[in-house]
C-alpha cells in the first residue's frame, strides 16, 4: 500500500518540480553563447599553442561579438595537450596524458545591460570533473573570484558575488578562466543570464503534505 500511494503521488511533485525548478517561461534569458559557432584550439606540453579567435559569432545574442580561446597544457611533453572546441550547442575542454592545462575564453561584444536580462550567469554543466574551477570577469576587472562546480547542471553565478556588481550594467566583455588537476574534462552546453527562480514557499508546503499524508497512510496500515 505505501508504495502504491508513492506511486500516485510522484506525478503531482514531478508537476511540481517542472514548475518551479527552471527558470519561469516569461522570464528574460540573454543568450551569451550557446556553442553552435564552431572553433578549436589546442596546446601541446612542447610547444606553444596560439590562440583562435572567431569574429561575427552566431549562436548569441550579443550585437558584434567575437569569441577567443586560449588553451595552455601544464608539463613539457607532447603527450600533454589541452584542447578547447565548440559546435553542436557544446563546449568541450579535454586534457590528455597528464595535462592540468588552463583554458581561456573571451567575448568581446558592444555594451550592453545584462542586469535589463537577469540577476546572475547561468553555465549549464553537462559534465564535469571533480576539482575543475573557473572565475569569471567582467570587462576585464570585475571578477567573481575562483568558483568550484559541485558536478553537472545548472551553475548560478549572481551579480552581486562578483567584486564590482555595477560593472554590470554596461558590460562589452566576459570572459571565463578555467582550471583543474591532471587530465580534467570538461563539457558545457550554454552560457547566459537570467533571474533564478528558487522553490517557493507552497512548493515545500505541498512536499510537507504529500509526505506526511505518506506516512499517515502507512502508520493506518500497519
Amino acid at each position: 500500500m505505501f508504495i502504491k500511494t508513492l506511486k500516485s503521488s510522484l506525478p503531482a511533485l514531478a508537476l511540481l518540480c517542472s514548475l518551479y525548478v527552471s527558470p519561469s517561461a516569461g522570464a528574460s534569458v540573454l543568450t551569451i553563447d550557446n556553442f553552435t559557432h564552431v572553433q578549436t584550439a589546442i596546446d601541446r606540453g612542447n610547444t606553444v599553442g596560439s590562440p583562435t579567435t572567431v569574429n561575427q559569432l552566431t549562436g548569441t545574442d550579443l550585437t558584434n561579438a567575437s569569441r577567443t580561446f586560449s588553451a595552455v597544457a601544464s608539463g613539457t611533453t607532447y603527450a600533454n595537450k589541452e584542447e578547447i572546441t565548440s559546435g553542436g550547442n557544446v563546449l568541450k575542454i579535454t586534457n590528455g596524458g597528464t595535462s592540468a592545462g588552463t583554458a581561456s575564453i573571451v567575448w568581446n561584444f558592444d555594451p550592453i545591460n545584462f542586469t535589463a536580462h537577469g540577476n546572475a550567469i547561468l553555465l549549464e554543466i553537462l559534465s564535469i570533473d571533480l576539482g575543475v574551477q573557473v572565475e569569471m570577469i567582467a570587462n576585464g576587472s570585475s571578477t567573481s573570484g575562483v568558483q568550484s562546480f559541485s558536478g553537472p547542471g545548472s551553475f548560478w553565478l549572481g551579480f552581486d558575488e562578483f567584486s564590482n556588481p555595477a560593472a554590470f550594467s554596461n558590460v562589452n566583455s566576459f570572459r571565463l578562466n578555467f582550471s583543474g588537476p591532471a587530465a580534467w574534462d570538461g563539457q558545457f552546453r550554454v552560457l547566459a543570464t537570467s533571474f533564478p527562480v528558487p522553490l517557493p514557499p507552497a512548493f515545500w508546503l505541498m512536499g510537507s503534505v504529500l509526505l506526511g499524508g505518506l506516512g499517515l497512510r502507512r502508520s493506518s496500515n500497519r
